[in-house]
């Protein structure tokens, strides 16, 4: 028996060891093979009213909510409008100009004839300078330009088409399609026919046929106005030829706006994987884009459709991530537009009246906020109303006291989950155990910052009263997995608990950003060592909505989980499965299948939690704050530190004041030199973390000094490979 029980531990060392050396064999790499087979890109400005989206085969969606493209709760858009070179044409590929142009650019074929299409939001004030970042108080346009080249040796005729369908009335009236008599489309070419009777909703536009002669080429173009008082789509009315030609300079002008007057704050984190950049810049720039004012607030939205308006939790996140990237003001207009929904109670209950993590998610954001921006001005004249909050947490526990729930005492009572578990009144869970917790400890530690030593001393003592009864009931309800993991479920009641995996990102947050635990805690290696079991395609299947799917963002709190808790290698492994979920066009889709399953879908596209999350993610692979100390590479993919890469972080705001840091590789990959700028406030140490791939002097932990400039030496481990 021992003799078996010997060669079981022997076989499962070995197959570990293959697992490990096939993993670290295994380069990390972006080609987005785990797409969705639906994707949509958004073309509209920062801060824009009208949120255009384009389809993959170059679709114009219009008015979320209709019957067309039911893609995300069972609902699409009333209006979408596509138009073709030719019925006949076959599309190959669908991508963007770049990662900071949201231009989409469409490739398709028709026998000899190429065809590309770009298309592209316009404003006439904000392109002139007129309107510094907001095109929707005067015009608005979203033009289709088509150019057909003929690389045969003798010409081909094309005959262009619009098709529209839409749940309002359409007319057509030579070159202007009007939609619920409001809305233009304008095209550059006269209409021959206009097929209506294929179906209540479907107009059919055929344009003029077009000679493409030999070697040459053939532009057509649409324009639609969004009901606005639309100065290009005038022009192409009254001198469609001038206005044709003048499209290749317009679109200069829309590309020059974007990346160089847009706003937006780009390069911050340089990293030398091209997709990865690619991701990162996009995600900046969809965050931006997905930002709307709303009764006079900032809002920081998540998405242009079902998510489009505030989220507390998602906001949490968006303002974060703006903090970070040196926007502290934008961050505060967010939090502050957050803060508007305080009940009188003290609490908050944006999202369900009993989605009762609102509350200690906004003491975090809110003291995050402060610190990253170094305002302990802005927090002390907002602690009157984040001590109410506090009092209402309390409030909560002494309900849990009085209910007749036994498994919640001293806790948070029952309520809403999300993320893929609904919860209820009877149904005692952790979710909002876990966030409250975190933000009352985030509280305990402004108090202590700012000077407020009596709330210091309260807070404290409340939360370790709180944290106690935690644990005890931890203890008492931790589940074992298939695999004789020891973890946390969700639902405090064995009979009512689902897969063991599903809605665990409450836990993972409270992981990392809240801090609840320490580092190493049985309970979180138990938990993330369940979690590792389910996954697929490189993120935890089945903890969202849908239960056979892929959470696409998940990766993020699952990654910063692992790092917490010393694993930047498996963190690093999450950011690249994370990357290749997203599309070719640079966005995500909140949810859908893996590739094994039929397609199913579930939230917004793009998803802007998922961007705040990328941006999260990569940058605390590179920089994060632990207690009153920064350390540094903790997580940096070896695939970054090739000869003559360089990795950056620019002017980004940490709990210590703005980081720059560098880490350029020499031209043979022995050394790497590190240049860390010095920090402005409250650090005690910035620590280097170098195990696995370098050390300095022997050693692969170095702290520096954060009062001087630091320029540090790392020898390589080159991989023999």
């Amino acid at each position: 028996m021992r003799g078996k029980i010997a060669l079981a531990v022997v076989l499962a060392a070995a197959l570990g060891m293959v697992e490990s050396l096939s993993a670290a064999a295994r380069e990390r790499r972006v080609d987005y093979r785990y797409a969705p087979a639906w994707q949509q890109s958004a073309t509209s400005f920062p801060d824009d009213n009208f949120k255009t989206l384009v389809g993959p085969s170059g679709q114009l969606l219009y008015e979320y909510g209709g019957r067309f493209f039911p893609y995300s709760l069972d609902k699409g858009f009333k209006t979408v409008i596509q138009m073709l070179a030719d019925e006949d044409q076959k599309f190959v590929s669908t991508s963007l100009m770049s990662a900071k142009i949201p231009a989409v650019v469409l490739d398709a074929s028709l026998g000899d004839l190429a065809v590309t299409q770009r298309i592209y939001s316009r404003s006439e004030s904000l392109l002139s300078g007129a309107l510094a970042r907001r095109p929707f108080t005067s015009d608005r346009e979203d033009v289709v330009y088509t150019v057909v080249r003929n690389t045969s040796n003798h010409p081909e005729t094309i005959t262009p088409m619009v098709v529209v369908n839409s749940e309002h009335k359409v007319s057509v009236d030579g070159r202007v399609v009007t939609i619920g008599g409001k809305e233009r489309f304008v095209m550059s070419l006269p209409t021959v026919r206009v097929r209506g009777n294929l179906a209540d909703f479907k107009t059919i536009i055929e344009l003029q046929p077009v000679d493409v002669p030999s070697g040459g080429e053939c532009i057509v173009v649409g324009a639609y106005d969004n009901g606005l008082d639309s100065r290009f789509s005038e022009r192409l009315l009254s001198d469609v030829d001038e206005t044709v030609k003048s499209i290749p300079s317009d679109f200069s002008r829309v590309c020059d706006y974007w990346e160089k007057e847009s706003g937006i704050p780009y390069g911050h984190i340089q990293v030398p994987d091209k997709e990865i950049q690619n991701l990162l810049d996009a995600s900046v720039r969809g965050i931006w884009q997905a930002r709307e004012v709303v009764n006079g607030h900032l809002s920081l939205q998540v998405g242009p459709t079902c998510y489009r308006g505030l989220w507390i939790v998602d906001g949490a996140f968006l303002s974060e991530v703006s903090a970070m990237l040196g926007c502290g003001e934008d961050a505060c207009a967010g939090i502050e537009y957050s803060l508007s929904f305080q009940n009188e109670d003290g609490g908050f209950a944006k999202l369900n009246p009993t989605f009762w993590k609102e509350n200690g998610l906004i003491l975090w954001t809110s003291v995050r906020h402060s610190m990253l921006t170094q305002d302990k001005e802005w927090l002390r004249s907002r602690w009157d109303k984040l001590s109410k909050t506090v009092d209402f947490i309390k409030i909560l526990r002494g309900r849990t006291l009085e209910n007749d729930i036994p498994e919640d005492d001293g806790l948070i009572p029952p309520g809403y989950i999300d993320g893929g578990l609904a919860g209820g009144k009877d149904t005692p869970e952790y979710s909002n155990v876990l966030w409250n917790l975190a933000g009352l400890k985030a509280m305990g530690t402004a108090a202590r910052w700012i000077g407020e030593t009596e709330d210091a001393a309260v807070w404290s003592k409340e939360y370790e009263d709180f944290y106690d009864a935690f644990r005890k009931a931890a203890a008492r309800d931790l589940a074992t997995d298939s695999f004789g993991n020891r973890y946390l479920n969700n639902m405090m009641r064995p009979c009512q608990r689902d897969l063991p995996q599903r809605a665990q990102w409450t836990f993972c947050q409270s992981v990392y950003p809240g801090q609840v635990f320490e580092a190493g805690d049985s309970v979180v290696i138990g938990t993330m060592n369940m979690l590792e079991t389910t996954l697929q395609e490189g993120v935890v299947m089945g903890t969202g909505w849908i239960p056979e799917g892929i959470w696409n963002y998940f990766a993020s709190f699952y990654g910063h989980a692992w790092l917490w808790n010393g694993r930047g290698d498996k963190a690093a492994d999450a950011l690249y499965a994370f990357a290749n979920h997203a599309t070719p066009m640079y966005a995500w889709r909140e949810e859908h299948n893996p590739r094994d399953l039929q397609d199913r879908y579930v939230g917004d596209m793009p998803h802007n939690w998922s961007s705040a999350e990328f941006i999260r993610l990569a940058s605390h692979l590179l920089q994060i704050d632990r207690g009153d100390s920064l350390h540094l590479l903790e997580g940096i993919p070896a695939e970054w530190l090739g000869p003559g890469m360089r990795t950056e972080i620019n002017e980004m705001a940490t709990p210590f004041g703005p980081l720059s840091f560098s880490l350029e590789v020499d031209s043979d990959g022995r050394k790497a030199r590190l240049s860390v700028k010095e920090l402005s406030d409250n650090c005690s140490k910035i620590v280097v973390h170098t195990s696995g791939w370098g050390s300095v002097r022997g050693k692969n932990v170095t702290e520096l000094s954060p009062e001087r400039e630091n320029v540090l030496t790392i020898k390589l481990i080159r991989n023999k490979s």
